[in-house]
């Protein structure tokens, strides 16, 4: 089972609605009356709203099914060419570091940040997959020397509509238990972190997708606009300010028709991918610029 997560002063993170690591959710049930007591209006209006509390825990065996559904998202259609099982492994056996989001201790998490040295477990058939995936993906060749070098595979996943205020707190904690670690004789004194961020790109409409020729002619002529990338994750795109080197790359598995497309868009969006290398020695700062950008 996965330890709670404490701030130095011995209190506990994540379990609050005003705390510094904590979040917390509310929501309208859409119930209540509208008498005219105000005492009654009150008490009514307290009701209609849920609070959730999420708190951070470290990874743990239990996590493993979930964790594996949640990797699925780094690499798309892409992932089948990964042991993703040998990963979670590789995970859940670095319990100086990582850590997950959850209800309760012996709950699925909703989401987990960790990192996983890449020369540590350079024999490891997982990780000789995902580098030699990137390798083939980063056409410049610049990524090379920071697979060769000191990095890791920097891991920031979560379910679906997750909000990305749970982030600043797991890259804080992660920061400080690399250092922890590596002052401790630890493998973890990372130079890089590699990031794997999902995205969807603007791609324009096939001819075969037209339904005919005299549509396409009909079709009223638009001045050229550069293609629209978005982020799957919103973060992703202040971690982008940091990264010392990117390039995007396509799913090579994806067949899937891009969204979107119809007898009145000239494109639609599919999904693609950025990676990102971070300096280990940043994550003190990218951690305080992402909770003033993420601020409610």
């Amino acid at each position: 089972m996965g330890r709670k997560r404490r701030n130095d002063d011995g209190s506990e993170q994540g379990s609050g609605s005003g705390g510094e690591d904590g979040y917390s959710s509310s929501a309208s049930s859409g119930g209540g009356g509208s008498g005219s007591d105000a005492d009654s209006t009150s008490s009514g209006a307290s009701e209609d709203i849920v609070n959730i509390d999420f708190e951070y825990f470290s990874p743990a065996e239990i996590d493993f099914h979930a964790m594996k559904r949640m990797l699925v998202g780094s690499f798309g259609d892409d992932a089948e060419e990964f042991d993703l099982g040998e990963l979670v492994d590789l995970v859940l056996a670095q319990s100086a570091i990582g850590s997950t989001v959850k209800m309760e201790d012996d709950a699925d998490p909703y989401a987990f940040m960790t990192a996983v040295g890449l020369r540590a477990h350079a024999g490891k058939k997982v990780v000789q997959q995902i580098t030699g995936y990137l390798r083939r993906k980063d056409k410049g060749g610049r990524l090379g020397a920071v697979l060769d070098g000191h990095s890791a595979l920097l891991l920031n996943e979560r379910v679906v509509n997750m909000p990305p205020q749970i982030v600043p707190p797991m890259l804080r904690m992660l920061g400080a238990e690399l250092q922890q670690a590596a002052a401790a004789g630890e493998p973890f004194d990372f130079e890089h972190l590699v990031l794997v961020c999902p995205m969807f790109r603007e791609v324009p409409q096939a001819e075969s997708d037209s339904d005919s020729d005299s549509a396409q002619r009909r079709r009223p002529q638009r001045p050229a606009q550069p293609p629209i990338d978005a982020y799957a994750h919103p973060e992703d795109e202040i971690i982008e300010e940091f990264a010392q080197l990117k390039f995007d790359f396509g799913l090579s598995r994806s067949s899937r028709v891009p969204a979107a497309r119809n007898a009145f868009a000239d494109a639609g969006l599919a999904p693609s991918r950025r990676c990102l290398v971070l300096r280990r020695a940043d994550i003190p700062a990218l951690a305080a610029r992402l909770e003033e950008a993420l601020a409610p």
